[in-house]
């Protein structure tokens, strides 16, 4: 069941407000202070919160964080007297779900009843998302199990294929063919740059005789 608080020092403003939701539906927590309500908020027991009458406005500033700590989708409904512009703009940075102006009459009600009908609405959706998100990180956990164990069963396996130096190893003759072709691929890269370092050296002892014989000559 939806459970909601109504934090109001007025007594009769209080029952007031109570009795614009319909017990069947609400789980109504009436109070004279937010505080007197916290282990309902803790437990999650309360998802919306309307705080209404006179307080001091820096309190609440405070206050809204904390609540969201004890439940960080928990909507809280201010309403109150007109307030600086900057206190409001502080109010709705710290999480606030609506604020509503008091003022005296059926419209007011009618605007913290629907208030109070949508916070319920949003709580709902944001409970839902982090359900779906939560069951697709624990969907994951078996195909991270069957990786695994494929990584453990290799690596239990891998030794099984490893050489055996005690014994003498005894290849195919195919084995040995395919070594053989591979030597000779080698060597045939290889003959090359031999020749062209053989040629070098020769050329060069070819030119090293010859200024020596020039040099005799001109002696």
């Amino acid at each position: 069941m939806n459970g909601l608080l109504i934090a109001n020092k007025n007594h009769a403003a209080r029952e007031q407000l109570a009795s614009l939701f319909d017990e069947n539906e609400y789980q109504i927590t009436k109070a004279d202070s937010v505080a007197n309500a916290l282990e309902g908020i803790i437990n999650k027991e309360i998802q919306v919160v309307v705080i209404d009458g006179h307080y001091d406005e820096q309190n609440v500033v405070k206050l809204i964080p904390l609540l969201k700590k004890c439940n960080r989708n928990i909507s809280i409904i201010l309403v109150s007297d007109e307030m600086p512009l900057e206190l409001e703009r502080r109010i709705r940075k710290e999480g606030i779900f609506y604020h509503a102006l008091k003022t005296v009459g059926e419209d007011n009600h009618a605007e913290i009843y629907q208030a109070v009908s949508y916070a319920f609405r949003k709580y709902d959706e944001n409970t839902n998302t982090q359900v779906t998100a939560k069951q697709k990180v624990k969907s994951m956990f078996p195909l991270k199990s069957v990786l695994s164990t494929m990584a453990i069963t290799m690596m239990l396996v891998t030794p099984a294929f490893a050489i055996d130096t005690a014994q003498t190893y005894s290849s195919g003759i195919l084995v040995m063919l395919l070594v053989g072709f591979c030597s000779l691929l080698v060597v045939a890269q290889l003959i090359p740059a031999v020749l062209v370092l053989f040629g070098m050296t020769k050329a060069a002892t070819q030119g090293l005789a010859k200024k020596r014989a020039q040099a005799s000559g001109t002696k």
